[in-house]
């Protein structure tokens, strides 16, 4: 059965057609997350587009070749988006083995070879000779469907992982402020803009260094004396962390307030507890992240 399919070029168009379409469908089922992290890190780079509008033109892209393909039913386009699909399939492998997320791009490998390795297989004359439209009527098709499926497809929402409710309580209680990830974007793209809008708003041009501290870490506090203690030419924004609001301060040392005669002071909205490593310094250049060191490495400080 399987190799009647793999020798029919519309049989084997409507399988692979049918790939794309069920990992697309997966993907807006699962999240932004389940978007293959390679083509979305790309198109954020190349185009500056937010990580949500880069993985939804991902799916777009998706579902508009696998409406080409089942149109078209022409066994080239079919071996062509297999190939395509096997490439993401192994970068999304290499780039799910350093985060711990490799298991479900090596089933989507391992079906896309199986599926190149059946569409390898000898062509049979008959089911290849061309019926119906010429090539350029099948060409004419398969883009105006593909133009349709991206234009359908541009108005789905991924839908919002299901989480239990201790999950939920955690994501409220607890907000990660990690901004490592986000070298390279732009502030008004960051958690930032979210949390701290009026510095997102008013970050300009200038470059300028955004401190976030508590005021009882001594690391903290040498850091500020080290290196804010006299005025410098750059802005400098110092953020206090506030505790959580079940936080439980034991035999505290005060240090006293920070020293930091040219800083502008802000603060974290009270209540959660921030998933930071103070002092996390992020140094912002034309509105954009170039560098943020925190506790566990990193200097932002120090010009190589």
């Amino acid at each position: 059965m399987l190799t009647k399919i793999a020798r029919h070029p519309r049989a084997l168009s409507l399988v692979v057609a049918g790939m794309l379409a069920a990992v697309a469908f997966t993907q807006l089922r699962m999240g932004v997350g389940s978007v293959p992290a390679p083509l979305v890190e790309l198109s954020v780079f190349l185009f500056e587009w937010s990580p949500d509008a880069a993985a939804r033109t991902v799916v777009a892209i998706e579902l508009a070749l696998a409406a080409a393909v089942a149109v078209a039913g022409t066994r080239w386009l079919a071996i062509a988006a297999l190939v395509a699909m096997a490439f993401v399939s192994l970068a999304c492998v290499s780039a799910g083995l350093r985060a711990g997320a490799w298991l479900t791009p090596t089933l989507v490998l391992g079906a896309t070879v199986g599926a190149l390795w059946f569409a390898s297989r000898a062509v049979d004359a008959r089911a290849a000779r061309r019926r119906g439209l010429s090539p350029a009527w099948t060409a004419l098709l398969a883009i105006t469907a593909a133009t349709i499926a991206a234009r359908f497809s541009a108005g789905m929402a991924f839908e919002a992982p299901q989480l239990s409710e201790a999950e939920k309580k955690a994501r409220v209680n607890a907000i990660d402020l990690d901004l490592k990830p986000f070298i390279g974007r732009a502030v008004s793209e960051t958690p930032i803009a979210t949390y701290l809008p009026r510095i997102a708003a008013d970050i300009g041009q200038m470059t300028t260094f955004i401190i976030f501290y508590n005021p009882h870490c001594d690391a903290c506090h040498n850091l500020f004396e080290a290196y804010f203690s006299q005025p410098r030419l750059e802005r400098v924004i110092a953020v206090e962390i506030p505790p959580a609001a079940d936080a439980i301060l034991v035999d505290v040392d005060h240090h006293g307030p920070i020293q930091c005669p040219s800083c502008e002071f802000e603060a974290l909205a009270p209540g959660p507890l921030w998933l930071v490593a103070p002092p996390m310094t992020v140094k912002v250049e034309a509105g954009v992240i170039t560098c943020v060191a925190d506790r566990f490495g990193g200097d932002c400080l120090n010009p190589q």
